[in-house]
């Protein structure tokens, strides 16, 4: 199945327009990029609770702003197309939300833990995307193949969960728990916007063998990093 991937971007536009505009004025400006910063300490301490939006529209390279707004504009149009501009929006939002929740669970015993980047975000439109469309086929990088989103969902969940253990996962400083709960967040604002009357085996497969492993995998951490203390 073929879509007309990335036109009509309509919100999708600006929202990276949006980010480009911060991204210019972060630039000169260290400290405003300092507070808009997702920082456990300050958010679990402090009730910064609004880092938990703002850290997703700021990045600290032009490579890292350009590889995620190229992201979000392959994807974006079509999600919007598929949810609505307020749905798309939800899932947009609630997903980078999402995604630093998951991470003040996995790391709850590192109050230094920092991250910034629409990351979480852009998975929870890749995910809510391979809800509604689990047979169409996805391309990672580098493997000219193309694989089924159902079955690109699992990969990326189960590589990011392995990653994230390797013992210098933190020095590579790429959130994959970010990513992980994005992606859950993005199913499930997806899931609540359109519930199907049957459930095809792709996305039994979708939840059964990425969804529910990431959410196990967040009870393990938390439990694991609850022993600690």
């Amino acid at each position: 199945m073929n879509l007309p991937l990335g036109i009509q971007p309509g919100l999708t536009t600006g929202i990276i327009v949006a980010n480009v505009i911060i991204w210019l004025i972060l630039q000169s400006n260290h400290a405003l990029l300092e507070r808009m910063l997702f920082l456990y300490r300050a958010v679990a301490r402090n009730r910064e609770y609004d880092r938990l939006i703002a850290s997703g529209f700021a990045h600290y390279s032009f490579v890292h702003l350009l590889f995620n707004m190229l992201t979000l504009y392959y994807f974006g149009p079509t999600v919007e197309m598929l949810y609505g501009k307020l749905g798309f929006a939800a899932i947009y939002l609630l997903s980078i939300i999402g995604g630093n929740l998951f991470t003040m669970v996995t790391h709850r015993n590192n109050l230094n833990y920092s991250a910034l980047g629409a990351s979480g975000g852009l998975f929870g439109v890749i995910f809510a995307f391979v809800w509604m469309l689990p047979e169409v086929s996805l391309y990672l990088f580098f493997i000219p193949v193309g694989i089924p989103g159902w079955l690109f969902a699992i990969i990326i969940c189960w590589v990011s969960m392995v990653l994230s253990q390797l013992p210098k996962a933190g020095a590579a400083n790429i959130s994959h728990e970010g990513h992980l709960g994005g992606a859950v967040s993005g199913a499930l604002v997806a899931l609540f916007l359109h519930i199907p009357i049957h459930l095809r085996t792709e996305q039994l497969a979708f939840w059964g063998a990425a969804i529910l492993p990431v959410v196990l995998f967040g009870i393990w951490k938390w439990v694991k990093a609850g022993k600690r203390r």
